[in-house]
Order: structure tokens, then sequence, then C-alpha cells
């Protein structure tokens, strides 16, 4: 937990995606504690964000850790997207 304990950005506030965006654009942000609604395709409802980085490949090492204290962990981008976005399939 102390690597976790380090990093400035560790919050236990709740926030929505579109908070997330407007409070870290153009970042990689980990969270964990990952509330999902569904609709045409899982939608981020709420989260908490624990880290955020302008590379992917400096989380890494904070994913790794985390996973040891959060059950759900995740690395999302909350800039634009370039490229074709993945198709949502219902099963």
């Amino acid at each position: 937990m102390e690597a976790l304990a380090l990093h400035a950005s560790a919050t236990s506030e709740r926030l929505t995606w579109d908070q997330i965006c407007n409070r870290f654009p153009d970042e990689w942000v980990v969270l964990v504690e990952t509330d999902w609604t569904t609709g045409w395709g899982p939608e981020l409802s709420t989260a908490v964000v624990v880290a955020h980085y302008k590379r992917r490949r400096e989380a890494s090492p904070y994913l790794a850790a985390a996973f040891e204290h959060y059950p759900q962990i995740g690395c999302f981008w909350t800039g634009a997207l370039r490229g074709a976005l993945p198709r949502f399939v219902e099963p």
C-alpha cells in the first residue's frame, strides 16, 4: 500500500466520466471502485481516480502495485480517440 499512498493523485472522491475528463484532460487515468451502467454498451457511471499520467507506460508500475490492493482496476484515456473505435456487440 505504500506505493499507492505516495501517489499525490490518490483520492476517495467518486467522479463521473465527464468530471474525470474535465479534471484530467488528455491523460491516462487509473480508476478503481468503478460503477458501470449498461445501455448500448458498458458505460462508466462513477469511479475513483487513484493516479493519472501523460503517457500510458508511466502508469504500468502503478497498475501492478494497485492490483495487489484492488480487485478491479483499469487505465483509461480521457482525450480524443484516433482511428477506428472498437464495436460493442450484444451477446
